[in-house]
């Protein structure tokens, strides 16, 4: 069974309360500029740091979008858990007191079937993944997230996983025995690392650090870009590079706000929301080339070579056994896709 583990949020949520409160009565804000037409203005928010994947996206889209729409359009953005955690984002933007948001698990609160993004070794590769997102696996988890009121615009790649720790080498499945292991408040993460025999306790991405700090877990697992803008290499000593599961988490706005855009501007919103996800793929794929080597530098122990095949065996029953999660028709299409 996972332990859950929380830091003190009332603080975090009470400014989310006040902003709904105050938000929801327009789905779009509109700023009136002097002797121009009115600015649209939106807010998208996210629970990481700034040199997290999230803020990147978020950085891209809005020089983009504002260049599209010449500043009809402006972005605003909350990094670091302003708005609360993945959970708190998720459910703002679904009430229209926030208008995008940048999350991940969170989302699986109200749509489980996204869980399919994080089954172990799904892939083959990050090109067949983004493949498959361009295609009928990408528009059925879009209709799914529509459908409990989410407008799915963006997928974010966050990188291949890695698993740290401050016990010992971490090279094959059966060195994660006993390790109590971090993970995301996530069925499907939880099910995964409990598979290899480890024990877990959830902690949202925004108090990750000092949960680790903290000794509340010996290790957990997240992609190397990650572990970089998070800091974990100052309270991890071990890192080992399993690749088990490709994130890949979502940019979601309200869909009443989308709607209340004008034809074109939506047509400049989709556009640079496509420009944001593919600037973030390349820059993640060069960045994890490098990141090791980063990690070494901070005093971690790198292992780059690891018997990843005993992770692909050991962790593979987890599929069949949460086809709730991991719906078989899903499954199929993806692993039909090229790589």
């Amino acid at each position: 069974m996972a332990t859950t583990y929380r830091m003190r949020t009332s603080s975090r949520r009470g400014v989310l309360k006040a902003a709904a409160a105050g938000a929801a009565l327009s789905a779009l804000p509109l700023v009136a500029v002097r002797g121009q037409a009115a600015v649209k203005k939106l807010r998208l928010a996210h629970p990481a740091p700034t040199a997290h994947g999230w803020n990147i996206w978020a950085e891209q889209f809005k020089k983009a979008i504002e260049a599209k729409t010449n500043g009809g359009i402006q972005v605003q953005i909350f990094p670091n858990a302003q708005m609360g955690n993945e959970r708190d984002t998720a459910q703002a933007v679904r009430i229209a007191s926030l208008e995008m948001g940048a999350i991940g698990v969170g989302l699986m609160n109200w749509v489980p079937e996204m869980s399919i993004t994080d089954a172990p070794f799904l892939w083959k590769s990050r090109a067949q993944a983004h493949r498959a997102i361009a295609g009928a696996f990408g528009d059925d988890l879009r209709k799914r997230a529509l459908d409990k009121g989410f407008k799915l615009v963006g997928w974010t790649d966050l990188g291949f996983r890695a698993v740290t720790n401050n016990k010992r080498t971490v090279v094959a499945a059966k060195d994660m025995v006993g390790l109590k292991m971090r993970v995301p408040n996530s069925k499907s993460y939880i099910a995964l690392m409990q598979q290899l025999g480890a024990s877990t306790v959830a902690v949202d991405l925004s108090e990750l650090y000092l949960a680790l700090s903290q000794g509340v877990a010996d290790g957990q697992e997240t992609p190397a870009p990650v572990i970089k803008s998070n800091k974990l290499y100052e309270v991890q000593k071990y890192v080992s590079k399993t690749d088990h599961v490709l994130t890949i988490a979502y940019v979601v706005v309200n869909p009443k706000v989308f709607d209340g855009l004008s034809a074109d501007e939506q047509t400049a919103f989709l556009a640079a929301a496509k420009e944001s996800d593919a600037y973030l793929r390349d820059y993640t794929d060069k960045d994890e080339q490098e990141l090791f080597a980063f990690l070494k530098e901070k005093g971690m122990e790198v292992t780059l070579t690891v018997d990843q095949e005993s992770f692909r065996v050991a962790t593979a029953p987890v599929i069949d056994k949460f086809p709730d999660l991991f719906l078989p028709e899903l499954v199929k299409i993806a692993r039909e896709t090229p790589a």
